[in-house]
């Protein structure tokens, strides 16, 4: 695991007689080649010994770039909490395993820094309105993939942090580190990654906010049609999830016009991804003779193939069409005996 690091005569800098001061029992050598086995609840610890390196921990990070300043933010946000809490619905979450190194959870700290890491300035003007009511209409103000306003440039890519604002963004949503939730900031943040950084984690994740009250902790009513338009954007940017969710809305008819034929496209595209429940759902196309011939053969071998990763739908649809999967597949017995 890296330790965080810090210039090579830091505590050894001209005009720090304090920081020489406390240190001059020992070769500089010595002290540089400790300093770098230093952790950050090592530094932070550190920092309180004399005034002189109070900055340490923010040195260290800003000597270490990019990558040190997110991982004492991920530090400072508790990072086994936040280990802990990775869910496969949503895609909010730090993308490896973290612990806190010793650090003391300080969420303000954590999101100063996201902000800064971010590099997306805030205009107040520009965020969405989220309607109050729940009566949501198509002409609502829901964000759409083609709704980018912004004093920043689009095409300027360079400045923007994706991971910083999807963590950023669930910091609104949640209220950490802040006196309370901010859903409308929370919403420019994800909608910022997607235009910024072209993120489809950020799409994704705005159309399970829109789809999924519990995602925004109920403070974004529904809309449909903004779901689909962001799990589309999402899907077509290769996003798994978001292909068999739009395929779900085809099938459903839930935020646009019902189509069996582009609901069966999307499920192969995501079973061709490597989702298993999409493999059901293409089985069922089959044995429902929807937007494609009835062939009971087929379907059992779509069922098959999400029986073995894992899809109990699966298992049951071969239960359903026993007689044919036992003809069709010679070791169906396998999982049909279980």
């Amino acid at each position: 695991m890296p330790t965080p690091s810090l210039p090579t005569l830091y505590f050894d800098q001209e005009g720090s007689s304090e920081k020489q001061d406390a240190l001059k029992p020992l070769p500089s050598e010595i002290v540089n080649n400790v300093s770098s086995f230093l952790d950050w609840g090592d530094l932070a610890r550190l920092a309180c010994v004399q005034s002189s390196w109070k900055n340490v921990v923010a040195d260290a990070a800003e000597f270490g770039g990019r990558e040190a300043t997110w991982e004492l933010t991920t530090c400072l946000l508790g990072g086994e909490k936040l280990q802990e809490e990775e869910t496969t619905d949503s895609v909010l979450y730090l993308a490896h395993s973290v612990d806190a190194r010793g650090l003391q959870t300080n969420e303000p700290l954590a999101v100063k820094y996201l902000t800064q890491m971010a590099g997306v300035p805030v205009d107040e003007s520009q965020l969405p309105k989220i309607a109050a009511s729940r009566e949501i209409e198509h002409e609502c103000n829901s964000i759409l993939p083609n709704d980018w306003k912004s004093s920043v440039d689009s095409t300027n890519v360079d400045g923007a942090d994706e991971e910083a604002l999807l963590l950023l963004a669930r910091c609104q949503l949640d209220g950490t580190g802040l006196d309370s939730p901010n859903p409308e900031l929370a919403l420019y943040y994800l909608q910022a990654a997607y235009h910024m950084t072209k993120s489809v984690k950020a799409a994704h994740t705005l159309a399970l906010i829109y789809e999924y009250p519990q995602q925004s902790n109920n403070l974004v009513p529904i809309d449909v049609y903004a779901a689909f338009e962001w799990f589309k954007a999402a899907a077509e940017g290769g996003c798994v999830p978001s292909m068999a969710e739009l395929a779900l809305c085809y099938e459903l008819g839930c935020g646009v016009t019902q189509s069996d034929e582009n609901a069966l496209d999307w499920y192969m595209k995501a079973a061709a991804a490597g989702c298993s429940s999409a493999h059901f759902s293409v089985g069922e196309h089959y044995e429902e003779g929807r937007s494609v011939r009835l062939d009971h053969e087929e379907a059992c071998i779509w069922y098959h193939r999400a029986a073995v990763m894992g899809e109990e739908d699966g298992v049951r649809g071969l239960r359903r069409l026993e007689e044919v999967a036992r003809r069709v597949l010679p070791n169906v017995g396998d999982i049909l005996n279980v």
